[in-house]
Order: structure tokens, then sequence, then C-alpha cells
């Protein structure tokens, strides 16, 4: 029988305040017994296994430590690449076995939500020990623990967090239990490594709380002091903390005390990056320089550990340099989270949150963050979104349950009625009930809604713009534009946006051959699978983006949005030589600047009209295929009676 309640610490905010409060308590106690010897048994018979899918010292040593100077027992799998994992195993298959062998998990693994999914199907509580670049909560617990122990207490203290805000997960857990404690936040962001807009949400939503950005060199003549600065190190050039610039963020930081209190030191995140972004040209780097003003003449110096480059060793022997404190205090503070999760044994509490809800699996978008649990091991997870407010009344706001990244939806489907809306704040109340009982569909754009075979919810009058000889000539127009506009077709290839988009690339590249007796390499493309979505046609089982011309493809374009998440995700998957955008119909009221290189039709719309392409494909049984046409429709709809309706 388990002697642990499950109760899981997947995030800092799953503790409450008196909860760490009674932590630091106990952590002192502990910290008191190892100074003088006291061997402790309050632990016996517990089995804590760590399994550490990414590299660790303090975090892995220490809580082995722990768990053995409170009487107990330790099982380890320090390199998954030793385990089954290496042989494919899921993370789920491996915490349900494990957890049969142990009372106590504590992993930490390289994908956000992560400690999530392990949570849910261990049989024992999990303890996350870093997620991605999510949260690292036991790292947290070690750092409020030194600043309260320098400063005798957290709330009303000044802190500011320099350097890699947007891959740090020991960062994004600090910047949430300062807020819940009352301290007060400034950020100083390296270029381009911002605070994500996740956590901004999430700070502003559950916490109503946000905070001031500034530069280093805005930093240098604040009025106001901090008491304590968190900084992310270089790769291989740095600039000097006061003496180096950075960009200028603007901002309007509030005025605070006259003197710093503390430095906050962590590391640059280069193994969350690819490619030349593991190349960082400019980084701060901390010494004592810092340290010799009036203002921060009180300031002690942390860091979480490891090093690079970003903190002076010559700051080691200076008795405010308090970093291997904050390492020697992750031992007696994770004993007293075990020994917290002890006397809680009588009591377990179940976690209190509602069950997820979960979109309806046709139509269930992927979770937008390529890191993400849910898209590295799809074979289990399906996407878990919930309601969360949003700053936008015409937008539906979904955040997923893994690793909370926000989805922004602007129109929504009902699964029985098969009709699509419009998002507007009335239709929230309904938009629950479809979550609730599995009905509701998501969809970014209209495009997405009509080629999931969805209606809108009323049409207007309609009528045929192209039939299918125009659309035939039309194609065979854009490809004699190609070949014009690209004479080396060697290099050429083309992608269309599914599903219209994919069927329009197959026939420009039919028609090209045909015209030029060149073969032309071409590929599908989802845009709402991201680097999943690509995937070759006409018999290839590979398709390169690298140094080619891609001719991007697609029916329509309206807004122009799903263009630009095609060329997006296309340039992360590898640099094109160029781009052109080809499209079979034009209807203006572009919401992004993007101008179509060939085009098969200009229709002028209003604004309430619609186009809509039907591109037949052969029959299975080999019938006759369907007529190709294109329909001009105006939208009709009541928001009130569609939310009547459904």
């Amino acid at each position: 029988m388990l002697r642990l309640p499950k109760f899981d610490i997947v995030s800092i905010d799953d503790l409450s305040l008196g909860e760490i409060e009674r932590i630091f308590v106990l952590a002192d106690e502990f910290a008191a017994q190892l100074e003088t010897g006291e061997r402790l048994r309050i632990a016996d018979g517990i089995i804590m296994a760590t399994l550490f899918y990414e590299p660790s010292t303090r975090t892995r040593l220490s809580f082995e430590a722990a768990a053995h100077r409170l009487g107990g027992s330790v099982i380890s799998s320090a390199s998954m690449d030793a385990s089954s994992a290496a042989k494919g195993e899921t993370l789920a298959d491996t915490v349900r076995v494990v957890s049969g062998y142990a009372d106590l998990i504590v992993i930490r693994h390289p994908y956000d939500g992560a400690a999530r999914v392990a949570a849910d199907y261990a049989r024992c509580p999990v303890i996350n020990a870093g997620d991605g670049s999510r949260e690292h909560p036991t790292q947290t617990l070690c750092d409020l623990y030194i600043l309260r122990k320098k400063k005798g207490h957290l709330r009303g203290l000044t802190v500011a967090i320099c350097g890699d805000l947007k891959f740090g997960r020991t960062v994004h857990s600090l910047i949430y239990a300062l807020a819940r404690f009352g301290a007060n936040v400034v950020t100083v962001p390296n270029r381009g490594m911002e605070v994500p807009d996740y956590v901004l949400a999430r700070l502003a939503v559950e916490r109503n709380y946000s905070f001031s950005t500034v530069s280093l060199s805005e930093l240098k003549s604040l009025a106001g002091g901090l008491d304590a600065m968190y900084l992310t190190p270089s790769a291989p050039h740095q600039m000097a903390l006061f003496t180096g610039e950075m960009p200028v963020i603007k901002s309007a930081p509030a005025p605070g005390p006259a003197a710093l209190d503390a430095f906050y030191v962590t590391r640059f995140q280069r193994e969350r990056r690819t490619g030349q972004e593991r190349e960082q040209a400019e980084y701060v780097h901390f010494d004592a320089r810092a340290l010799k003003t009036s203002r921060t003449a009180e300031a002690v110096v942390m860091h979480p550990l490891p090093r690079t480059d970003e903190l002076a060793y010559e700051l080691d022997t200076d008795p405010r340099a308090v970093y291997f404190e904050q390492a020697a205090a992750g031992v007696p503070v994770r004993m007293a989270l075990i020994a917290w999760l002890l006397e809680n044994a009588g009591a377990a509490r179940a976690r209190a949150a509602a069950p997820p809800l979960i979109l309806k699996a046709e139509n269930a978008p992927p979770c937008s963050n390529p890191n993400c649990i849910s898209r590295h091991e799809s074979r289990y997870l399906r996407p878990r979104f919930k309601p969360a407010p949003a700053v936008s009344r015409s937008e539906l706001c979904l955040r997923c349950e893994f690793c909370e990244r926000e989805l922004k939806v602007q129109y929504v489907g009902h699964a029985r009625s098969r009709r699509y809306y419009r998002f507007d704040e009335s239709l929230l109340g309904y938009v629950r009930q479809w979550l609730e009982d599995g009905t509701l569909v998501v969809f970014e754009t209209v495009k997405q809604a009509e080629e999931a075979g969805y209606e809108p919810y009323r049409r207007g009058p309609q009528r045929e713009i192209m039939n299918a000889d125009e659309i035939s000539r039309a194609v065979e127009t854009i490809a004699a534009q190609v070949i014009r506009d690209l004479p080396d077709l060697t290099r050429v290839s083309v992608v269309g946006i599914v599903s219209h988009g994919a069927v329009l690339a197959m026939r420009i590249c039919e028609m090209i051959e045909r015209q030029s007796g060149v073969r032309i390499p071409c590929a599908a493309l989802d845009v709402f699978r991201g680097y999943d979505g690509l995937q070759p046609l006409g018999g290839a089982h590979s398709f390169e983006v690298e140094d080619r011309v891609i001719v991007l493809t697609d029916d329509v374009i309206n807004s122009g949005w799903t263009v630009q998440r095609a060329m997006t995700t296309l340039w992360k998957m590898g640099r094109p030589a160029a781009m052109r955008l080809a499209v079979l119909v034009d209807r203006g009221h572009r919401a992004v600047p993007i101008r179509p290189n060939y085009v098969g039709k200009n229709v002028p719309t209003a604004r309430n009209e619609r186009v809509q392409v039907r591109l037949g494909e052969p029959a299975e049984d080999g019938g006759v295929k369907p007529a190709d046409r294109v329909m001009l429709y105006s939208m009709v709809e009541s928001l009130k009676e569609a939310a009547e309706s459904a």
C-alpha cells in the first residue's frame, strides 16, 4: 500500500503559500539536524525513483541525498539512454511500470508538459524536476528559501530577472511564485528572449499581475532599486553587466527603493535551441563591478547553477555570493518536501482541478508548441484544451492542458448541426456546453471550416463564378506564368495548402510537365499541423525545402493569415532560395500585406461575401469525377439567432 498521498507537484502553483511556508519551516529543522549529524528515519520504507531524461547534477543528487537522509531508499535511471525509453517506450508506459516499484517519482524531461503526463499515468505522486522550458518548481523552492533566509521575508521584495527569459524554466516558476508572494518583478531580457506570452497571460488572468521591462542600459539609470536580480548566461561572447549595451525595450518601470539588494544569475538555455540559435552573439557577463556602487553594497548574488561564462569566478569568495548555499539548500528543502508529503499521507488530497475539457477528436488541433509532449507522443495523447480568458471578444482562447500554450480561435463549429459560427463572447455559454458534451469543433479560418465539411450558420444569395472549363484554363494560365517567370524549373518545387490548394498544386505540376516536359516535386502542407503537416505528393518519399524556389499554392486568398502561417512553417523547415504565391482566386480584403504572384482570377467581393472552391477528385470506384466549380455567396449571421439555433 502506498504511504504517500497521490498529490503531484507539477507546477509551483500546486503548492499554496501556507504549504510553501510549512516546507520552509521543515527545511530549517532539517538543516539544523544535518549540522548535528542526527540520523532520521521518517521515510523508512519509502522508495523514490528518479527518472532523468536530461542531464542533472544538483537536482538529481540532492533529491537522492534527501531521500537517503530521511531513511528512505532510491532507485534511479540517471540516463534514460540506458532504459527502455531508448527502445521507444512511451513516457506513459514508463511511469506506469515504475510507479509499481516506487512510492514517489521525480522526473525531468525535455518536452513541455511531460510532468503533467507522468502525473496523469503514475499511481504514485510525481514531482516535476524540470519539463522542457515550462517549469522547475523545486528549484524555485530552493531559490525562495535562500532569498527569504538572506532578506528575512519575501513580500515586497523587488526582483529583476534578466537574460534568457524565454526558455528558462526556473525563471517561469520563479515569476509565478514571486507574484503570489507579493514581490515586484522587473524583467531585463536579452534580445529575443522575452518572457513568453503564455506566462504573461497566466499571470494576468490568475493573479492580475504584470511587471515592468527594461534594458540593461535603462537599469543603470533606474531611480528605484531591486531586491533580487535574475540573470542568464552567455554563449561565446559576452558583455559586462553595467558596461555593455543591450537593445532598449521601451517600458515605464515603477520607481522602487534606493538600493539593489540581490542579483539572481542563470545560464543561457543553449539546449532549447537549434542551429544558429545556439550561437548567442551577445550576452550579459556579471562580475564584481556590479557590486561596487552605493546602490549594490548590500546585494547578494544568486545563481541556480550550472554556470557557463555569465558569472565571474572572482565573485566566489565574496560573502555576498550565495549560489553555492542555494545548491546546498537543495538537500534540506527537498527533504522538507518529502516530509511534507508524508505529513499529508493521513489526509491524502486528490488534485482538485476539474476534468480536462477535450475538443472533438475529429477536429482537435495539435498544440501550436512544437516542444509540447502531446506533439511527440501523439500515439496515445489527444490534444487537451481548456477555456481561458481572452483579450479580444472576437476570439475564443483555449489553453493546452500540457504546456499551457494558447490557441486563438475565430470560428467555432457544432458537430451535430455541422454549422460553423464566427465566435463572439455571446456564444461563450454555448461553447462551454459544446465542450462538455463533446460537440465543439474549432476553426482558425473559414477555409478550414468549409474544407472540413461545415456550412455557415446561414447563407445569403450564391452564384457560380467559375465553372470546370474556366478553372482548367486558369490552371493552364498559372502554369504558363510559372514557366515564364522561373526559367530554371529544376530548382522549383510546388507546395499546396491542404486541401484544395494541394489538389490545385498537383494540377499545376501536371500542367507544367505537359507544357515544359519537366517534372516538379510537389507536396501538401497542412498549416494546422506545423512540422508534421508537410507530405510529399506524386509517389515521392521526401521533399526538400532548403535552397529551392517554392511556389506556394492555395485555392483562395482571403485574409492572408493561412498563407502567412504556411510561409512561416516552410521557413522553419528550411531556407528556400525564393518563395512565390499562386492562387486560383484572389478576392481582396487581405488583413496582411501578401500579394500573389500568379492568379487564376481576380474576383472583387464585399466583406460579407465568401468564395467557395470545389475541386472534384476521381471517385474511389472509378466513377465520374464531380464537376469543378467556384461559388460566391454572402454570409448572413445573427449571433443571437445562431446561439438560439444551436
